[in-house]
């Protein structure tokens, strides 16, 4: 799917691509990731491994998102983070998470199964606790998803899933 992502450093808007990714460009550990992407998504069961990618550049992966269909019904984004590049300061690209968050939403209409079509779950998982709830309002403030009680169980549906694909997918 073409989407676009912003040069930070001139904010031009460019062309990108999010794709399956090919086993051998899934990130680790070893590639300054925070995840060991490769290594969770051989151990998830139905589950998929997107990348997003420059069209320029398509062998930089700017980002990676995992999701997954839980009892092979129930849509999860298991996983999602951005290259080391694009979450330092200064980082050259921005609207990946975006772009990513709204594609695995996309993906919540597709193949979601019942109950659960259209509904986009994912966990937030941070080993300090404040930093989990930093990332816990910043998905909430800049995605408006919906978290379930106190948990870390966060929830994207509905209006909020089709504003994103607007923003982000176009």
């Amino acid at each position: 799917m073409k989407v676009k992502i912003i040069v930070v450093e001139t904010g031009e808007k460019v062309d990108a691509l999010i794709r399956e990714g090919a086993k051998s460009e899934i990130p680790s550990l070893h590639d300054e990731w925070y995840f060991d992407l490769a290594k969770q998504l051989k151990r998830l069961p139905n589950a998929t491994g997107y990348i997003l990618v420059k069209e320029d550049t398509p062998n930089i992966v700017e980002g990676c998102m995992i999701f997954q269909l839980v009892g092979k019904e129930k849509p999860v984004m298991a996983y999602l983070e951005v290259a080391p590049h694009n979450r330092v300061s200064p980082k050259k690209h921005e609207n990946i998470a975006g772009c990513l968050i709204a594609f695995a939403f996309k993906q919540s209409l597709i193949r979601g199964v019942g109950h659960h079509q259209g509904i986009l779950n994912f966990w937030v998982g941070e080993e300090r606790k404040e930093d989990e709830e930093k990332l816990i309002n910043l998905y909430k403030t800049k995605y408006n998803a919906v978290q379930i009680g106190n948990s870390p169980v966060l929830e994207i549906a509905d209006e909020t899933g089709e504003e994103l694909i607007r923003k982000y997918l176009g």
